[in-house]
């Protein structure tokens, strides 16, 4: 519904293989997409399956793609996107990090990305940019080429409270307990 109320979009399509998912999506006004199995598997990557989607659509240029594990989306997030897809080629969703990272080289732990003599407050710098799979902005060139991004990307960083990705039973209890606490309500 969020995708829907943003309206931003000509045509809604979901892309699945379940009956169930399908009749959910067409309840609520979605094309459906009947995707062939080999391409809705958990190890599938999504530029297989749009590539895979693209090709029985070849009228679509520009597309979005909406992960449905990330359940915090809003419209807000949508209308940016849109309006930066305008001068980019692509447009994905971010949050910033202040971890500090570290990695082994050479079976030494060194600083991934700082200086240990110079070592940042966590307060004190903008942080890096990480990629939240929320939702990707592209067209069918790139994907053609076998990317979903290039370095003509722009992205729309959204609040790290929204970047929770359902990927395990611990998220979604995660996500569960979120929803509750705004909602004042049981699940």
């Amino acid at each position: 519904l969020t995708i829907k109320n943003s309206a931003c979009f000509e045509h809604i399509w979901v892309s699945t293989d379940d009956k169930r998912i399908a009749i959910e999506a067409e309840k609520y006004g979605a094309i459906v997409h009947h995707r062939p199995e080999k391409f809705a598997r958990d190890d599938t990557p999504s530029i297989d399956a749009i590539q895979e989607f693209l090709n029985g659509h070849a009228t679509i240029h520009d597309f979005a793609l909406f992960q449905c594990t990330s359940v915090f989306l809003k419209s807000k997030y949508i209308q940016e996107a849109v309006h930066k897809y305008k001068s980019h080629d692509c447009v994905f969703a971010a949050k910033r990090s202040h971890y500090l990272r570290w990695k082994v080289m050479d079976d030494s732990l060194v600083p991934a990305e700082f200086n240990l003599e110079a070592r940042p407050r966590r307060q004190d710098w903008k942080g890096d940019i990480v990629e939240t799979g929320m939702f990707y902005f592209s067209n069918r060139q790139l994907v053609q080429s076998g990317l979903l991004q290039n370095n003509r990307c722009s992205i729309v960083e959204i609040d790290a409270k929204d970047g929770l990705e359902i990927d395990t039973n611990h998220d979604l209890t995660l996500a569960k307990y979120i929803l509750s606490s705004q909602t004042k309500t049981d699940l």
